[in-house]
């Protein structure tokens, strides 16, 4: 903790305000409050503003602290005086002000640092002056870049889709990211094919550096580290090139090119180092994680989209003769499955991207509504919450759905399914959109089972895909009639609404990637264009149809799906009865369930509302740290996260497996990757459970009633074991038998 017993005496108004520990009472107060916050916080005192600060104010003063005890604050933040000294007058005239989200570039520890942080500067007064200026800060960098980040994506998508030409695409991709970044140069370096030299064509400066447009240079030039480090695919980022070991001996390279920091870039082509994007600065500066993963974005984007324009103009060129089309549609299929693939990486990324930032949201509004239960409007907020995260995760996965299904790589789990269960489900899983619009639903089914061979769940996502479409054009107290029949052999469903329509040009096309209605500012549905796409894709793997009808604009529509039946009837179940003990034996005790997840918003979130709900949890960030817990305490039940920062919880598991302390323990993946090889690789780790970000806390609720039930059963029978072994006392007439004389 801070002490500033060396603190310079400082003058209000006429008044001499001394040591600290000298204060008048109500700033001694203030005092103690800063200096028990863990949020930064200082004191401005006297004319001069020196600086009265706690610990978490001293780490961002880096090496400035201790020597910025009770000194004038212009001295210590020069940088920053003059963009505060507004603020400062203001309070300094009585009047309290905040910023938000304001920009604050600072040195630190001889390091150019550019944060974020939400500012409040209130007055303190004493003996009915103002004595200073009490300042409270509170870091929100993350959450801007987050920001930054989703809306330079937007503009560099807008702006590159106008733009088909390399050296313009390259351009503006730098210029936006020195701009949005604050970087003094930005640029593309080619590489050589031998992979030694690295040639720049054109940069982007702010002034502050020259253009580097036109050089070569020799890569290794850079240090041998560094070269082999873009030649492996890794990104390089150094704060200060002078004091990284792996610069430090050719600083005299960066020298010459005027750059003291630096991020590169590799982008790998064909298995070698083809190119490197590049940000530097003249001095040292502290590149942030978002600022680097921003750089890593716009070299991935940008190169495919030269990639594509590229391509397009071979093919431009090569429509003049055959040969060289011929040629050109071989290289054009083979860039069109690396841009697939691609595009599958990059779909299950952003899926687990997405879904991180799901789990702890979803958590705390759970949690939310069972603590303010009878709080109408808090239970309304997190009612609202949770309907729009289930929303995102129903986005997520039909896009990953459609990718999946286009390239044939679902498979489908037949069985023999009644139809109207179909029905059922998906007008369960459908229930909170509709009655968020207070529709009507009427349901007509046969009394007799509709058995059909299909995979249930598929048949569910795609009725309620179109129960869903119906919901959303449809205006809210709308109407939307389902009837099922059985007509010559082949059962025929029919999903009527009162809705919006479709125009006559629309309905060819309904089913096709990406279509949607016509929108307006009074009309704005949301949604990818996916949901029927899937449907169409799925109904066509069961060998069935499925077709759209809509008489105009303004006259509803009507999807009809069509499927052979199965003749007679199909009972039975492949579910095993289980055994009646073990249904019947309850755990006496709380769950024992860690959670190991280095994203501590999710962690302690779910760690949160699984209390809530009775058990005891515990929360590690690491495999390593919930490993020797795991073994100490013996948990019932592990929720592990795949992507942990030192081994990976497949590894975790496998460890898990085979320690005779944990071999009791219920290891379940909880991961944003949510494909069927991630499943599967889940399962043979030794994972009992696989779980999609956000938790399902049904899906939870289950495993853990069945993990309770397996802890109950296994205590049971250590009980009995334990009895077994006991001496048997002897009984009564054995005992008379003992005692009678022989």
């Amino acid at each position: 903790m801070s002490n500033l017993s060396s603190f310079p005496p400082a003058t209000v108004g006429g008044l001499a305000l001394g040591e600290p520990n000298t204060w008048p009472e109500g700033l001694r107060a203030i005092g103690d409050l800063i200096l028990a916050s863990r949020f930064p916080m200082f004191l401005a005192i006297g004319a001069d503003l020196r600086l009265f600060y706690n610990d978490a104010y001293s780490d961002l003063l880096g090496d400035k602290h201790p020597a910025a005890r009770g000194a004038p604050y212009a001295s210590v933040r020069p940088e920053l005086w003059e963009r505060m000294r507004p603020y400062f007058e203001l309070v300094l005239a009585g009047e309290a002000t905040q910023l938000q989200h304001a920009l604050m570039e600072f040195e630190r520890n001889g390091k150019r640092e550019r944060r974020f942080f939400s500012v409040s500067l209130s007055p303190v007064r004493h003996a009915g002056e103002v004595a200073g200026v009490y300042c409270v800060l509170t870091e929100t960098t993350s959450d801007v870049l987050s920001e930054h980040r989703h809306a330079f994506h937007q503009k560099l998508g807008e702006t590159l889709d106008g733009l088909d030409d390399a050296v313009n695409i390259m351009k503006a991709t730098s210029a936006m990211t020195g701009q949005t970044l604050g970087v003094a140069r930005v640029g593309y370096g080619e590489i050589d094919p031998a992979g030694r030299t690295v040639s720049i064509d054109r940069d982007w400066t702010e002034g502050r550096m020259a253009s580097l447009a036109g050089m070569s240079h020799a890569l290794d030039d850079f240090g041998s580290d560094i070269a082999d480090m873009l030649r492996q695919g890794r990104t390089v980022r150094i704060d200060d090139v002078a004091a990284d070991a792996r610069s430090a001996p050719c600083a005299a390279a960066y020298v010459g090119i005027g750059a003291r920091a630096v991020v590169i870039v590799p982008i790998i082509e064909e298995a070698r180092l083809s190119a490197v994007f590049y940000l530097h600065e003249p001095f040292a500066r502290h590149w942030t994680e978002q600022e680097t993963a921003m750089a890593e974005d716009v070299a991935r984007h940008t190169r495919e989209v030269v990639r594509r324009s590229r391509l397009e103009e071979t093919l431009r060129d090569a429509a003049l003769e055959r040969d060289a089309l011929l040629q050109s549609e071989r290289l054009a299929r083979v860039q069109a499955e690396r841009l697939s693939h691609a595009k599958d990486e990059f779909l299950a990324m952003l899926a687990h991207e997405l879904r991180n930032p799901l789990a702890p949201i979803s958590s705390s509004a759970s949690l939310l509504s069972m603590q303010f239960a009878t709080e109408p409007r808090i239970c309304q907020t997190s009612s609202i919450i949770s309907r729009q995260v289930k929303h995102m995760s129903r986005l997520i996965d039909d896009l990953l759905d459609v990718s999946r299904v286009t390239r044939g790589l679902v498979k489908l789990k037949l069985a023999t399914v009644d139809f109207r269960e179909v029905v059922t489900g998906a007008l369960d899983q459908t229930r909170p959109l509709v009655l968020e619009k207070s529709h009507q639903v009427r349901v007509e089914l046969p009394k007799a089972p509709v058995w059909v061979r299909g995979d249930q769940t598929r048949l569910v996502q795609s009725v309620a895909n179109i129960v869903n479409n119906a919901a959303k054009y449809t205006p809210k107290g709308g109407q939307i009639a389902l009837a099922l029949e059985v007509v010559d052999g082949r059962m025929v469903l029919r999903v009527r609404d009162n809705g919006s329509g479709m125009p006559p040009d629309l309905v060819p096309s309904v089913f096709d990637l990406f279509t949607q209605g016509a929108r307006t500012l009074a009309r704005s549905q949301g949604g990818l264009g996916l949901g029927l796409t899937l449907v169409k894709r799925l109904v066509d793997l069961h060998e069935g149809e499925v077709a759209a009808h809509s008489e105009g604009v303004g006259f509803g529509s009507t999807f009809t799906l069509t499927l052979p039946c199965v003749a007679g009837a199909c009972g039975g179940t492949d579910a095993q009865p289980g055994d009646p003990e073990a249904a019947r034996a309850v755990l006496q005790r709380k769950l024992r369930v860690l959670i190991v997840d280095d994203n501590s918003d999710a962690a302690d979130s779910l760690s949160t509302l699984l209390q809530v709900q009775g058990h005891a949890t515990s929360v590690e960030y690491d495999a390593q740290s919930a490993l020797r817990r795991a073994r100490a305490e013996r948990p019932d039940v592990m929720l592990i996260d795949i992507g942990l920062p030192d081994v990976d919880g497949y590894q975790l598991a496998q460890e898990l497996r085979s320690l005779p302390e944990t071999a009791a323990t219920v290891p379940v993946a909880v991961t944003g990757y949510g494909q069927a090889k991630d499943r599967e690789r889940a399962l043979q780790a030794g994972f009992a459970h696989h779980l999609v970000k956000p938790v399902d806390m049904t899906a939870l609720a289950r495993i853990l009633e069945s993990s309770a039930a397996l802890a109950a059963v296994a205590e049971a029978e250590a009980q009995a074991e334990a009895a077994r072994a006991m001496p048997k006392p002897a009984s009564a007439s054995e005992s008379e038998e003992a005692m009678a004389p022989a």
